[in-house]
């Protein structure tokens, strides 16, 4: 099981009932887990509302825990003529990912579509994870790889 929601041929999903943060990183225990708890701010937003917007500097990384957020690669007047400008994301789905990994100003603009519960690691904090728990660091940039991995061949095939 995984950290974020992704398909995986080779791993089925079996405890759909079990916490967000729990099925990846069961090796863990409940202390480390806290600890990442500790790292991660949780916000609410009300729908419509703007969650990041195309340009701005935010490195950080969403985890979408309850609601959908809808994800737009253009401003939206330009976006009513295409569909595939935007796309609306679910529980245990995951944005934000480039400006997360390489600090640069966000190509996206995130809103939510509902009311919506997001976990948000800033890059800093990645930062101090890294450098007090370093195992529990390095399992969740596997899993966000592995993540990014599986979105990138799903719009390969896309294609």
């Amino acid at each position: 099981m995984k950290f974020f929601t992704y398909d995986d041929p080779d791993e089925r999903l079996t405890d759909q009932a079990a916490p967000l943060l729990r099925p990846a990183l069961r090796e863990f225990s409940e202390a480390q887990l806290d600890s990442l708890h500790s790292f991660v701010a949780e916000l609410r937003f009300a729908p419509g509302a703007r969650i990041v917007s195309i340009g701005e500097d935010c490195p950080s990384l969403f985890i979408i825990v309850s609601g959908s957020v809808r994800i737009a690669a253009k401003k939206e007047e330009k976006a009513a003529n295409d569909e595939r400008a935007s796309v609306v994301l679910g529980e245990g789905e995951v944005f934000g990912i480039s400006s997360f990994l390489d600090g640069e100003a966000s190509a996206i603009s995130a809103e939510a579509c509902d009311g919506s519960e997001l976990l948000v690691l800033r890059r800093s904090s990645l930062d101090q994870l890294a450098a007090w728990q370093p195992a529990l660091a390095i399992a969740l940039l596997h899993d966000l790889a592995t993540y990014a991995s599986r979105r990138l061949r799903a719009l390969d095939a896309a294609c």
